[in-house]
């Protein structure tokens, strides 16, 4: 199922959850009706790369994220905390944090939100995982950290590639810095075409992603990783109490894109200029004028006027209030 649909099975769930209904009925509904999760999803990424009974998938899907080939491989994976606590400064909380067996840090995020604060959002994740590398008693021995970030947009579309590795140079294009790399992968630009071409074990690993998120597999080697990650994707492998927790999460009939803004909100992502914030209503009124919400609705969680709204929907040519 695509994020829409996973997003549309957690509200049902939830709803039947409060009103008093049977939840089980809806899950198993939902499990006729589609055999896949949503991969992109935060808890789901989580399930699937982040649990030490997934090593071996993660240790692949990681390899290949980061182009490592013969005794630069990563071997075993150990998951450790997600969260940094901040003592001057706000807490972060990762997605998927691991070290392997030379006790390198590999740090996975998942980015569905696209504002002016992305990159410094990137370079601050960084910066706290590097320092939290820090071996005790031996000042400035960092250990190598990679941070990868699934953009669920396209965030450079001046750069020609999908995939870019970042590292600290010089003005003429020589490492400073080799222990501290970005890994961004700009997933819609790479599902949009142009890349048929690139056989990388990477973007093997993207496109069988696409293919659980889109209900339609491609076809894999049988006793691969890519086999084993479809088999763990099934919705039925993902148990009723995980999948209720996870709509509970969610405030009353919001889709994952409110989620993601809240879990940003939480993050104090939304702390910055006034035109950032107002920026991000906009955004947020729109994508709810997509989806068709009420407008008093939409007036609730953008913060938007109706004024501002039905200009909004002018603008946009969306489809009027139902």
């Amino acid at each position: 199922m695509n994020k829409g649909q996973y997003a549309g099975m957690l509200r049902e769930i939830g709803d039947a959850r409060k009103q008093g209904g049977d939840a089980s009925a809806c899950i198993a509904e939902y499990r006729k009706r589609y055999k896949y999760v949503y991969i992109y999803n935060d808890a789901v990424i989580k399930m699937l790369l982040g649990i030490p009974e997934n090593e071996s998938i993660a240790v692949d899907f990681f390899n290949a994220a980061l182009h490592l080939y013969g005794s630069n491989c990563i071997e075993h994976l150990t998951f450790v905390n997600t969260e940094l606590p901040g003592t001057f400064t706000k807490g972060t909380v990762s997605d998927i944090v691991a070290e392997d067996q030379r006790t390198d840090r590999i740090v996975l995020e998942v980015q569905h939100i696209e504002d002016e604060s992305f990159n410094s959002r990137l370079v601050y994740y960084t910066s706290k995982h590097t320092v939290a590398s820090l071996s005790r008693g031996r000042p400035y021995n960092l250990k190598n950290l990679n941070l990868i970030s699934l953009q669920m947009f396209v965030g450079f579309p001046e750069w020609e590639n999908y995939l870019h590795t970042i590292r600290l140079k010089n003005q003429d294009n020589e490492e400073f810095y080799k222990k501290q790399t970005i890994t961004l992968v700009e997933v819609p630009k790479f599902l949009k075409g142009g890349f048929e071409s690139d056989n990388s074990r990477f973007a093997q690993w993207l496109r069988v992603f696409d293919g659980l998120n889109n209900e339609r597999p491609v076809h894999v080697p049988e006793g691969s990783q890519f086999a084993l990650l479809q088999k763990k994707a099934e919705l039925s492998k993902f148990t009723e109490e995980f999948l209720v927790s996870e709509a509970m999460k969610m405030s009353d009939r919001e889709y994952e894109l409110y989620v993601e803004k809240k879990h940003a909100r939480a993050e104090g992502l939304e702390e910055g200029r006034a035109e950032g914030a107002d920026a991000k209503a906009r955004a947020t009124a729109v994508a709810m004028l997509m989806d068709n919400e009420p407008i008093e609705k939409i007036v609730k969680y953008s913060g938007l006027s109706e004024k501002e709204i039905l200009e909004l929907r002018r603008l946009q040519t969306v489809p009027s209030e139902r």
